[in-house]
């Protein structure tokens, strides 16, 4: 006759009895008597075949088998306590939210609707986390996360949130006004962010200029802020989406080099990963932010 897998309570008596090194500590601990704790931890040696502890006196002593067995089962206690929290506020709208975003995105443009959503939304607790591009999205930390690409994107659930606007961008010091010239515009070194290396062709492209080939000698940075902050030093004419530097065209730290904007084929998303998509306070997030920008 097959046997029983243990129960969960016979994995929590041996976890706290090991813990403590004593059955009267546990049985304490768990509100059981100590002969429910032996009973259980008796159970789960027959099933196991194997002894977990040396009784010594009062105290009781893991085995070699014991010192493994409870290694194993720690972690996975600790992930069921956790995932039965979770389930367990399911349908609470409180709480706390781990929201991705691209760093420059993050303090430019996102911020500001985080700190909305806080004062309107005063039982949550918003964290924010950071990733340089999308290969680095944990969908094990986020809850929603913001992302530029194409759908679909794997294991998550993407909804569109606003289009990828790009413009060309100068240094008053280094271009007094805009210019027409796209020949003139390229005498200047041109600079991007590392993760779009195409968006220049993709910029001129959209204004069927192929003849203009793209000579070396561009700078590159890993963050639109790198980009931004060498293209108001005047070291060259900056490619940047609109929503990033909308400050610096107001004050006039950047203007336009030309007037041409570029809507490329692909957007920013809102994604959740796809085991969380059904959580309501997610999707209230979610529901208000896109309202938030689409007002």
């Amino acid at each position: 006759m097959r046997r029983m897998i243990p129960s969960t309570m016979a994995l929590q008596c041996f976890e706290a009895a090991a813990r403590n090194a004593s059955f009267n500590q546990a049985a304490r601990e768990m509100s059981l008597s100590q002969g429910a704790i032996s009973r259980q931890i008796k159970l789960l040696e027959e099933y196991l075949e194997h002894e977990l502890f040396i009784r010594i006196k009062q105290r009781v002593v893991l085995t070699e088998a014991g010192h493994l067995y409870f290694d194993e089962i720690s972690t996975l206690l600790q992930s069921l306590e956790a995932s039965t929290i979770k389930i367990k506020s399911f349908n609470q709208l409180t709480g706390s939210l781990n929201v991705g975003c691209y760093p420059t995105l993050g303090t430019r443009w996102l911020l500001p609707y985080l700190l909305r959503f806080g004062n309107s939304k005063s039982a949550f607790s918003v964290n924010s986390i950071t990733y340089q591009d999308n290969t680095q999205l944990d969908e094990n930390l986020i809850d929603i996360g913001i992302i530029h690409g194409d759908p679909p994107f794997k294991g998550l659930h993407a909804q569109w949130l606003m289009p990828d606007d790009m413009v060309a961008v100068a240094s008053p010091s280094l271009i007094p006004s805009p210019l027409e010239d796209l020949l003139e515009l390229f005498e200047h070194r041109h600079i991007f962010h590392v993760t779009r290396p195409q968006s220049w062709r993709i910029w001129l492209d959209g204004q069927n200029r192929q003849d203009i080939k793209l000579q070396g000698g561009g700078l590159s940075f890993p963050q639109f802020d790198m980009v931004i902050e060498a293209t108001i030093a005047g070291y060259g004419i900056g490619l940047l989406p609109l929503i990033l530097i909308e400050k610096e065209l107001k004050n006039g730290t950047l203007i336009l080099a030309h007037p041409h904007i570029s809507r490329t084929d692909s957007a920013y998303y809102l994604v959740t990963p796809v085991k969380k998509s059904a959580i309501p306070k997610i999707n209230m997030f979610r529901d208000w932010l896109i309202k938030e920008v689409s007002s």
